[in-house]
């Protein structure tokens, strides 16, 4: 039997110890967003951020803007000492706020699918995107001494538009259940 991989560059950068790093500081962040959403109360901040993804499809340029904003903050990242340490809290920062939207609304019960859907699925492709376009920038910068993307600006561009979809998606969700 072959074995399947993932399209080349993307094959060895999942192999590597900064991405394995990174999706457990997303892991660390996911279960501390989980468990403060489940904890929220009505009047927090918390219960109006998942409030924001009813109004989501008359937003939807606001919706592709954060996402490229996500996976644009990695060459932020760079500019900042330690550079690993950032792009480790960026990742984290990413899984807190994906799992309380979703904690919240498993809360409040009456929008858990919404949530599921509206956040959970179209994760699936930011999520990779932005581990992967952290790692990308992490792994140049020890290549090479200082951080560059010219070896990788087509994969690079590639998270980009994996964000972009996934923004989509979640648009499209939030439009089909106010249907």
């Amino acid at each position: 039997m072959k074995k399947q991989h993932i399209l080349g560059f993307f094959d060895s950068l999942v192999r590597t110890p900064a991405f394995l790093f990174l999706c457990a500081m997303f892991l660390c962040g996911a279960l501390a967003g989980g468990l403060t959403g489940l904890h929220a109360s009505e009047g927090d901040s918390a219960v109006e951020l998942t409030a924001m993804l009813a109004a989501l499809p008359g937003q939807a340029v606001k919706s592709v803007l954060c996402a490229v904003l996500w996976v644009a903050l990695p060459l932020v990242c760079v500019l900042l000492r330690p550079a690993a340490f950032f792009l480790s809290g960026l990742a984290a920062a990413r899984g807190f706020v994906l799992a309380l939207t979703v904690a919240v609304g498993v809360g409040r019960e009456e929008s858990l699918l919404l949530s599921l859907c509206a956040a959970g699925i179209p994760a699936v492709l930011s999520v990779s995107a932005l581990l992967a376009a952290c790692a990308m920038v992490w792994q140049s910068g020890e290549t090479t001494g200082r951080y560059s993307l010219r070896t990788c600006r087509t994969p690079y561009a590639l998270c980009i538009l994996l964000a972009v979809c996934g923004a989509l998606l979640r648009v499209g969700f939030a439009a089909l259940w106010s249907l």
